[in-house]
């Protein structure tokens, strides 16, 4: 059947979209707390080791360590969670930069 000269005829056909706008705002914030979730699990994927060793180097460093080399070495008397989260974060890089062979795993 040949293409008519005058296009195709949609005057009678009628598209309803109804449910596009029951979503609104709930839909849109759902969207959002999964867009999260996959970035949270995405980052823990990349750094859970790190996280981990910082977490127990902060439970563990008062007990071992006294406060005058926490000060002289995190200038501070309590041991910062960030930094240490930083600092074995680069070094577990650092680590997997000089043993190539951990690079395809």
């Amino acid at each position: 059947m040949p293409p008519s000269s005058s296009g195709p005829d949609f005057d009678r056909v009628r598209v309803r979209m109804a449910h596009v706008r029951s979503l609104g705002l709930i839909g849109g914030l759902l969207a959002m707390l999964t867009l999260l979730a996959a970035v949270g699990v995405s980052l823990l994927m990349l750094f859970g080791k790190a996280l981990a060793a910082a977490l127990l180097v902060k439970l563990l460093w008062p007990s071992v360590f006294s406060v005058d080399l926490t000060r002289w070495v995190f200038g501070c008397e309590s041991v910062p969670f960030w930094k240490v989260l930083l600092l074995l974060a680069a070094g577990s890089v650092v680590a997997k930069m000089l043993r190539p062979a951990s690079w395809g795993r």
